[in-house]
């Protein structure tokens, strides 16, 4: 048991890191608004590969993906698909790139929002906080497609400050599956 919690632990520290790097992203959107709107749309498409790639290998890792991270194909096979499609997509124009983003922040969403049942369903006390930030990430999809702050924010500031808020919700639940992993691989058994 305990590889398994150590493995799991490790998990989680990647999953930090691809949450700083939304976060150092974010930062860079908020700061760099006059990059080419390619340029921006093929960031924004890698990052939801980069995603979509750990989802798959979270999947796999040591045959924990069949029991605990089993959403983990579906979201990492949705992710790859919108990441190359926004990487690729004819349609880089500025006004899609909140519309790929919402994309993202719905399947990250989702993901939190499918955790969060399992531990209620499991009884765990961290549902709650975990099912919040799964509907929180979900209104920022909401808000970022149909950007009700045109006139106040550019598409690529608000995309950039919710990839920071996104960033910053996957660490919280990304520390709180760590410290608590031994009693959340209880639940896979």
């Amino acid at each position: 048991m305990k590889k398994v919690v150590d493995r799991f632990r490790k998990l989680m520290l990647c999953s930090f890191l691809t949450s700083l790097l939304d976060i150092i992203v974010g930062i860079l959107f908020i700061i760099f608004t006059d990059v080419s709107t390619k340029i921006i749309v093929i960031v924004l498409g890698a990052i939801i590969l980069v995603h979509g790639l750990f989802y798959l290998i979270r999947y796999i890792y040591d045959g924990l993906g069949t029991k605990f991270f089993a959403i983990d194909l579906i979201l990492g096979v949705a992710a790859i698909i919108l990441g190359v499609f926004v990487i690729f997509s004819p349609l880089n124009a500025l006004n899609f790139m909140g519309v790929y983003f919402c994309g993202w922040l719905l399947v990250n969403g989702i993901e939190k929002i499918y955790y969060g049942y399992k531990f209620m369903k499991a009884n765990e006390d961290i549902y709650p906080l975990v099912s919040f930030i799964g509907i929180l990430t979900i209104l920022m999809g909401v808000l970022v497609s149909f950007n009700p702050f045109k006139g106040f924010m550019l598409i690529t500031r608000l995309t950039g400050l919710f990839l920071m808020a996104s960033g910053l919700l996957d660490i919280l639940s990304g520390m709180l599956f760590r410290k608590r992993a031994k009693e959340i691989l209880q639940i896979v058994k």
